[in-house]
């Protein structure tokens, strides 16, 4: 995926000693190579392909072979054995050749004694002569296999978004829970600095259960952020499958990387233009519309006349230089013509006026999904650009909490300052570092809606 190479130069491991990175990278990376849905979405595509090798079947050429005989009353009334190969040419033309061998008392007369060497053609002049019913299958069957590769690009499209929403879930309730537990500690240290001032005397017993109630206000919060962390890792592991095919959970000493802030992005004009000529959804409309190009092309022969040519090049005994030789239609030939038209042609011209509303109908849709798909890269353009500015007010915000709390510090620490007051600077601290978060994590759920929304989530088929 193109976006990718965004991550390379984003992928900034934690401090934290004794855990593994679980990259975003290696985590898609992971889950491309492994998942069941590449593998099934793989599988439809190879029984649509199995479906149009079917269809060219109809052009194989076919070799047969029959034999008839009749014996009553010990007279022998007749045999006729009749190797024979035929050829359906994707052109329309028909061409075979054979044997036939025809002896006895009673034959048809039609039937010629002996041995009969045959070449024919048949070739429809008027319907059937651009587009037939196996052509047509053929060709559909065809649109098909790319339709279907679109269908399944659009699938794994969702489920890409999918995993990508899980991994920054996962990446948010980590770095909240690292938050916490970074305040647990700040909080404890505060409880035993205040706890040894009131058994020296210079502290209330009140700061001493004011300082608790922040510890255990903070646990609290941990204990929740912990919860939320553990769900979203388990989650996380829908989208994680061994090389064997067996799903895993994610090891307790794995994390994310850090959420990125800020990500490139194409104009929106070119995102427009790349979601037109490469989304899976619009491709299929195109193919759909293929189809049923093929399918107007039939019907519109459909209304033809039926006008076959036969011919059959004929030679007694078996084929030599002196039949090949011989002008085509002065000997040793049977020709035929079949024509036909239904008088007032109504299933044809029914068949043609319902495939050009279908026509009609699909273009409509192709059309509306078209700016359905351009007002939504409009909308998540819009939504990433005003979080980016979010995201610059919040860190501004937290960094002024945080100058505010180091402040208020040193002024508790000269007796200048109150307990209450202090721990109030630091829970506007957290919520301001934990609002930075949700908006960063906010971002990039919007920033990569964008890349699904334009179809740019898997590569082009």
């Amino acid at each position: 995926m193109k976006f990718r190479l965004i991550f390379l130069a984003l992928l900034l491991p934690f401090l934290s000693v004794g855990q593994e990175v679980l990259f975003f990278e290696n985590f898609l990376r992971i889950f491309e190579e492994n998942h069941p849905a590449f593998k099934v979405s793989e599988a439809n595509v190879n029984q649509f392909r199995a479906s149009y090798l079917a269809t060219k079947g109809a052009f194989d050429p076919v070799l047969g072979y029959q034999s008839d005989n009749k014996t009553l009353a010990g007279d022998e009334y007749y045999t006729i054995q009749n190797p024979e190969i035929k050829l359906q040419t994707p052109y329309g033309l028909r061409v075979k050749a054979g044997n036939e061998y025809s002896s006895g008392k009673y034959l048809n007369p039609q039937q010629t004694p002996g041995n009969l060497s045959y070449m024919g053609l048949e070739l429809p002049i008027l319907k059937g002569l651009l587009m037939d019913n196996q052509r047509a299958a053929r060709k559909q069957a065809e649109f098909m296999v790319s339709q279907s590769a679109e269908e399944q690009r659009q699938m794994l499209n969702d489920i890409y978004l999918e995993a990508v929403e899980q991994y920054w879930f996962w990446a948010s309730s980590f770095q909240n829970y690292e938050l916490l537990k970074g305040q647990s500690v700040n909080a404890q240290k505060r409880l035993e600095m205040t706890k040894l001032g009131f058994d020296n005397g210079y502290k209330s017993r009140a700061d001493t259960v004011e300082a608790y109630l922040q510890v255990q206000n903070i646990d609290l919060l941990s204990q929740e952020a912990f919860i939320s962390l553990r769900k979203n890792a388990i989650g996380l592991a829908a989208y994680l499958w061994d090389e064997e095919g067996n799903p895993y959970l994610l090891d307790e000493s794995q994390k994310p990387q850090n959420m990125p802030s800020k990500l490139e992005n194409e104009q929106i004009d070119d995102m427009v233009a790349l979601a037109k000529l490469n989304h899976p959804e619009l491709k299929t409309y195109q193919f759909k519309l293929d189809g049923l190009g093929v399918e107007r092309k039939l019907n519109r022969q459909s209304m033809l006349p039926t006008l076959d040519l036969k011919y059959n090049l004929l030679g007694k005994d078996y084929f030599s230089s002196e039949y090949a030789v011989n002008p085509y239609f002065s000997n040793n030939y049977k020709f035929g013509i079949d024509f036909k038209i239904p008088l007032f042609l109504r299933e044809g011209r029914g068949k043609f006026a319902k495939t050009n509303f279908k026509i009609q109908a699909t273009t409509l849709q192709q059309q509306q999904k078209t700016w359905s798909i351009e007002n939504k890269i409009r909308q998540y353009a819009v939504e990433t650009d005003l979080l980016a500015e979010q995201i610059l007010t919040a860190r501004k915000l937290a960094e002024n909490y945080g100058f505010l709390l180091r402040n208020e510090e040193l002024k508790f620490s000269q007796g200048e300052s109150s307990l209450f007051l202090l721990i109030s600077r630091e829970n506007k601290l957290i919520d301001a570092r934990k609002k930075l978060l949700e908006v960063n994590f906010k971002y990039l759920k919007a920033y990569f809606k964008q890349q699904w929304a334009a179809g740019l989530l898997v590569p082009s088929a």
